[in-house]
């Protein structure tokens, strides 16, 4: 693949070189939309299908500068990473075939693994990264939740000061889970369930998640520490497919079986919803396990006002 060369020009010398991995994606791009309105920042944009961020964006190449990578090539990485001062970590390969959902976790792991050694190799000084949220024991967790923690283990072995947020379900139009809500609740007026709709969960706004990642930028207090972070309820998605119903003033019917396996459930959501299978199950697996904020230590150091769900839900 050729590489596109990365210059810098004298008038973005002195702003801090901020990199977006997986920028065109639902975290992404919306950390790149809240980055731009801050001027001390130059953002380089990585994504794998190059896109007009910039021009939809309405800035210029002196703030914004898109490449497209693949973070598997080593190489393409090395060089965009150069003179980068602070990489956010925003890569997510759970797509494809539903046969081959499970081949997520590897190239997770390689491209874990080549942005850990490219980071080292330029000197990058903070990398922020955003998990999943779980308090199971690697021998309990989906394979999902195992390959979320394993990045964020690969990524430590770097020389920069690692920042990770772990958040469970994330209120967000575009996000998997949003989006299994949406459109079950929309378009279903009785639902078979099995029981991991049972289990509780704390979600949060995207918005709020993206606030937390942008100013963690310039905040030593989270540098090389875990954070968790969801709303202000601790709800099960059965109680969210409930409010969200009465958001829309419809009735529902819920009935809950408990011998459903992911992978029927998985298929299910295929057929209702646009979720694929390939997507669907690795997110209905990690939620056999509580994902609940165990350490609030983040809204001290970063107090913001976090959505309702309500609220949340309306905004996406």
């Amino acid at each position: 693949m050729q590489q596109e060369a990365v210059s810098y020009d004298k008038s973005i010398v002195s702003r801090q070189r901020i990199l977006v991995t997986g920028a065109s994606g639902f975290i992404g791009s919306r950390v790149v939309k809240k980055l731009i309105l801050m001027p001390n920042y130059h953002i380089t944009c990585i994504t794998r299908s190059k896109t007009s961020i910039g021009n939809e964006m309405g800035v210029s190449g002196d703030i914004i500068n898109v490449l497209k990578i693949d973070a598997l090539n080593y190489e393409d990485l090395l060089k965009a990473m150069n003179g980068i001062d602070t990489a956010f970590y925003l890569i997510h390969s759970m797509e494809g075939a539903s046969q081959n959902w499970r081949k997520f976790a590897d190239r997770d792991r390689m491209s874990a693994q080549n942005f850990a050694r490219a980071a080292t190799a330029n000197n990058v000084k903070k990398i922020i990264y955003l998990g999943g949220l779980t308090h199971a024991k690697k021998k309990e967790m989906s394979e999902h939740m195992l390959s979320r923690t394993e990045v964020g283990d690969i990524l430590r072995t770097s020389s920069a000061k690692v920042t990770i947020f772990r958040a469970a379900v994330i209120l967000g139009q575009g996000g998997g889970s949003f989006q299994m809500l949406k459109y079950l609740v929309e378009r279903l007026p009785l639902m078979v369930c099995p029981k991991w709709v049972l289990t509780k969960t704390q979600p949060i706004a995207i918005e709020d998640v993206v606030e937390y990642l942008v100013r963690s930028i310039e905040l030593s207090e989270t540098d090389g520490k875990t954070f968790d972070i969801g709303g202000e309820e601790v709800l099960t998605y059965l109680d969210m497919m409930k409010r969200y119903a009465t958001l829309l003033n419809k009735s529902i019917r819920i009935v809950i079986i408990p011998f459903l396996t992911p992978r029927l459930s998985s298929y299910w959501v295929d057929l209702i919803t646009p979720v694929k299978a390939s997507l669907a199950r690795p997110l209905i697996d990690s939620l056999k396990h509580e994902a609940i904020v165990g350490d609030n230590s983040i809204r001290k150091i970063i107090p913001i006002k976090l959505k309702k769900f309500e609220d949340a839900v309306k905004s996406a």
